[in-house]
């Protein structure tokens, strides 16, 4: 049996840490998110995420605002919980993974879904992740990676591929029999001890997860000096990196993605709506071969089936019967 993979360090918390001479890496509290449209999730093939379990909030902003709006208490499970899974989620799309809410009391003990687009798997082959969070003061034992591997089998439409992760989050450090479970799982499992106010302190994944070809991913205890301290003290940051290089945030992944079905679109020579873009995806589908079609955004299309699919896009909006 490999060993399980063991990373873990220590942050200082601080929003904005020198980490180099004369090089910064800043995280916002504010969330910039490039919404991706049904087209351009249908070309990377991102699964939709299933409907939030609440239409009164959709980050920790707007959870924190509605909380006050009604009263919750900040003691009560509901306000750490879900408090909580926003931080959670709002922590790790600084490392490339967009995740969705999806708590509530369907959930199948899941309480966010999404991709992770990993360096070199940013496009379709972005991996599909299940999270747990467990937001427990007391330590957690090996009762809830077995409980996250039934999560696989009950995962959303979408979820329910070979290349699928669960990663369970809390405020605690993993056990050492949290560690020796997670070793042994058949299933493609993480750990990451992520604290209340946000700060990644610790991530563990086993072998099967790094099957997946995440083999260059990496954690790293950089080491720096405040900014806005007269002291300049020493400060610690732990980070996710890939081959030893920052992962790109996800708000950075997502204008790629945006930008690349820009491009893609323009190659066509051709100005179509949002409706006739999908029109398009399934001209390609239905004309090309399996192999290409699956491929289309690593390969490039010839002229000879560039023309076969305007031709068959053509055809089937001149099917359409005429507007107005």
């Amino acid at each position: 049996m490999r060993p399980l993979r063991l990373r873990h360090g220590l942050a200082a918390g601080y929003s904005h840490l020198r980490l180099k001479p004369n090089i910064y890496r800043c995280f916002s509290s504010s969330q910039v998110h490039h919404e991706l449209t049904p087209f351009t999730r249908r070309l990377f093939k991102l699964p939709s995420a299933p409907s939030p379990p609440s239409q009164h909030h959709n980050d920790l902003t707007t959870f924190l605002s509605y909380a006050e709006h009604i009263s919750l208490p900040q003691t009560s499970s509901v306000h750490v919980g879900t408090h909580y899974e926003y931080t959670v989620l709002r922590t790790l799309r600084r490392y490339a993974l967009s995740l969705n809410r999806i708590g509530g009391r369907d959930d199948a003990g899941i309480d966010l879904v999404g991709t992770w687009h990993l360096p070199e798997r940013e496009r379709e082959r972005a991996l599909r992740v299940l999270v747990q969070c467990k937001s427990l003061k007391a330590k957690v034992g090996p009762n809830v990676v077995r409980e996250l591997e039934g999560t696989f089998r009950q995962a959303p439409v979408g979820w329910r591929t070979g290349e699928t992760v669960g990663v369970l989050v809390s405020p605690r450090e993993a056990t050492k029999g949290v560690r020796d479970t997670l070793a042994r799982s058949t299933y493609p499992l993480f750990w990451m001890m992520i604290e209340r106010d946000g700060t990644l302190k610790q991530a563990l994944w086993n072998a099967r997860a790094e099957a997946l070809g995440i083999g260059p991913l990496g954690v790293e205890t950089r080491y720096g000096t405040t900014e806005d301290t007269e002291s300049g003290s020493v400060t610690k940051e732990m980070l996710l990196t890939w081959d030893g290089c920052d992962i790109p945030d996800m708000d950075q992944v997502e204008q790629k993605l945006i930008q690349f079905t820009e491009q893609w679109i323009a190659s066509w020579g051709i100005n179509l709506s949002e409706i006739q873009k999908g029109e398009l995806l399934d001209a390609v589908e239905r004309v090309l071969p399996h192999d290409v079609s699956a491929q289309l955004l690593d390969r490039t299309i010839s002229d000879a089936d560039r023309k076969k699919v305007i031709q068959a896009l053509q055809e089937r909006l001149q099917q359409q019967p005429a507007s107005g």
